[in-house]
């Protein structure tokens, strides 16, 4: 795999051939990326295997982008996984994580605060702030999600 991150079409990022193009995102859903997944276990009592099989087989429309430059905003998950913000927002969200809030996911495109809930994180890093392009992913894109092991995560 190739080591520089900052290249979305280069590392692990399949585009079927359709009508539309599905852009492929690796996510580790590891505990200690997914920090929320437990507390979504318990809140909407299904298993942590569940939350992720659910998530990773879901065909997402990129809705909008906001709250930060590069945050997308896709939907719209599954009714299982429906939860509200936390109550009390996290200080420092890290570049890559993979939220959900409601019946959306957001992908942090830096490290910021942030109430959504925690369930993975992704090596790609999707805006650009220094790049002439600085976002790779716009609305109407549609994306899936694909689970990868932490040891597949540390070789990209």
């Amino acid at each position: 795999m190739v080591n520089n991150l900052q290249k979305l079409n280069s590392i692990d990022v399949k585009v079927y051939k359709s009508e539309k193009k599905i852009w492929k995102i690796p996510v580790c859903y590891d505990l200690s990326f997914g920090i929320d997944l437990e507390d979504m276990s318990t809140l909407n009592s299904i298993s942590i295997d569940e939350i992720i099989k659910i998530h990773s087989s879901t065909t997402y429309s990129v809705l909008s982008m906001g709250f930060l430059p590069g945050f997308l905003y896709l939907g719209v998950n599954d009714k299982k996984l429906y939860c509200e913000r936390k109550d009390k927002p996290e200080l420092n969200i890290k570049i890559g994580s993979i939220g959900i809030a409601r019946d959306q996911t957001g992908i942090y495109p830096q490290d910021s605060p942030g109430g959504w809930r925690i369930i993975g994180r992704t090596p790609l890093r999707l805006f650009d702030p220094n790049k002439k392009n600085r976002f790779s992913i716009f609305a109407g894109m549609k994306i899936e999600f694909e689970p990868i092991t932490k040891q597949q995560l540390s070789l990209i």
